[in-house]
């Protein structure tokens, strides 16, 4: 949980520097490095999911090391989100599922590199709930991620004798 806090942070601090960068825009002239971080906020909030997905496999009994080695949860993780919630019991609703997949996308890809490893990736296609483009986002994906990230954190307490942030 401690890592997906400081990742979320992370996310977090740059969120608040572009929205404030927005807001302070005057007129023509250079845009300020901070209108670029929107795809590594979301790579960053991408991988913190994926470090609470893991908390739950750990929580739930499996290890994610044996003999000072990384086992992963499935075959071929690569940070797909939805098919690591479901080995962990995470149900999903679709709306969450189709989030959680182009947020996949978004860290394996723009998020991280200036192109996919495969073209393909980047297509528009079909999610769960819609047909498009994962080179869109918005302030309802943003809430489905805030929920999603809360229901998990309340999961991962229960149980717990010290709740941590």
């Amino acid at each position: 949980m401690h890592t997906a806090q400081t990742l979320f942070a992370g996310s977090t601090i740059l969120t608040r520097e572009r929205e404030r960068a927005c807001a302070n825009l005057r007129g023509p002239g250079k845009a300020p490095i901070e209108l670029l971080t929107l795809w590594t906020e979301l790579m960053l909030a991408a991988f913190g999911i994926e470090c609470l997905i893991k908390a739950t496999w750990v929580k739930q009994g499996h290890e994610l090391a044996q003999g000072g080695k990384y086992v992963p949860m499935c075959q071929n993780e690569r940070h797909q989100l939805v098919p690591l919630s479901q080995v962990a019991g995470i149900k999903l609703d679709v709306r969450e599922a189709d989030v959680l997949e182009r947020l996949s996308i978004i860290a394996r890809t723009i998020g991280r590199y200036p192109i996919p490893k495969h073209a393909h990736e980047t297509c528009p296609r079909q999610f769960y709930r819609q047909t498009g483009s994962l080179l869109s986002w918005s302030s309802d994906d943003d809430r489905v991620v805030e929920n999603f990230v809360r229901r998990l954190k309340i999961e991962l307490r229960k149980g717990d004798a010290t709740p941590t942030a």
